[in-house]
């Protein structure tokens, strides 16, 4: 009889061809003592990306499962509901990971570190490691913003709520949780969820912990989803977000990040379009009730200083 993999390992791919070998070469370089599985979704290709995944699909049949769409489900409103609906409803593992098709892991004990953490620390809920940052267009290899609150730990750390929400110290790539303490019905709660919302909810409901490893990559390119747009673009992705995950969490933290938002829209603004900068000027004041600070934004909207 089959054994159950004890870790769903879940990957969301769109026109990563250049990509997705490096990706899928992580996932099956791993060195565990249990059984894995390996869910892909990719998201109606147009590049090659699904005739690679085939490959691996062929020669990895009793670990790959990938599900090919022939429709693209993302510019069809599935946004941040993508693993959910695709990955996370038919895992089976104890435990799941995330990794997207165009990132990929360089530890190939990571799993069984993070597995082994787990199952000893049963009242911990999800656990992540370090990670670096490429930029593909210049090769450079930087290292993420974990330092700041790991010091010189050599082991790791406990991640609280307003840690996580203070600075995004983390990557999806880096995260394994237990799969019977993400509840389905979190998605339902807001219009605009996305990885800051399930991490939230993961902290909320059991103990996170941040080890100190470098366990993979999160890579910046052009045709990345969220790691290379304008500062405009940044607007109108985030504002809506970080508004409704204040008014649904009311979490101190949640208003200092959609007061921080509402800032950078300010600044953005300020020079081409006045009246939306003097528009969410009021607005941070709401938010804040900072009158120093509404009182630089108006000077800064009207006399450009």
């Amino acid at each position: 009889m089959k054994e159950e993999p004890l870790v769903s390992i879940c990957c969301l791919t769109y026109n990563h061809a250049p990509f997705i070998k490096e990706c899928m070469d992580g996932f099956l370089s791993q060195k565990t003592t249990f059984p894995i599985e390996i869910l892909v979704h990719d998201d109606a290709s147009t590049d090659g990306t699904d005739s690679i995944l085939r490959e691996y699909e062929r020669k990895y049949s009793d670990k790959v499962f990938p599900i090919y769409e022939k429709v693209n489900r993302f510019s069809s409103g599935c946004q941040g509901q993508m693993d959910i609906m695709f990955n996370y409803s038919r895992a089976r593992g104890k435990y799941i990971a995330s990794c997207e098709g165009d990132d990929y892991w360089t530890d190939p004990f990571k799993l069984q570190k993070q597995v082994d953490f787990m199952e000893s620390h049963p009242e911990y809920s999800v656990c992540f490691h370090r990670c670096k940052r490429l930029d593909s267009r210049t090769g450079e290899m930087t290292d993420d913003s974990c330092w700041r609150v790991l010091g010189h730990r050599q082991g790791g750390i406990d991640v609280t709520v307003d840690m996580f929400l203070d600075s995004w110290i983390t990557q999806p790539l880096t995260m394994v949780f237990r799969r019977d303490k993400f509840d389905f019905s979190w998605q339902k709660r807001y219009h605009y969820y996305r990885d800051m919302h399930e991490i939230y909810h993961l902290l909320m409901v059991g103990k996170g912990y941040l080890f100190a490893f470098v366990g993979g990559v999160y890579r910046l390119h052009p045709g990345g989803i969220a790691s290379q747009i304008t500062q405009k673009e940044y607007c109108k992705v985030s504002l809506p977000m970080d508004r409704e995950f204040y008014h649904r969490t009311h979490h101190p933290q949640a208003r200092r990040i959609y007061g921080a938002t509402l800032q950078a829209c300010i600044n953005v603004y300020a020079d081409t379009n006045k009246w939306k900068a003097l528009y969410y000027s009021f607005i941070e004041f709401a938010v804040n009730c900072r009158y120093k600070t509404f009182g630089k934004n108006i000077v800064r909207i009207f006399n450009g200083k």
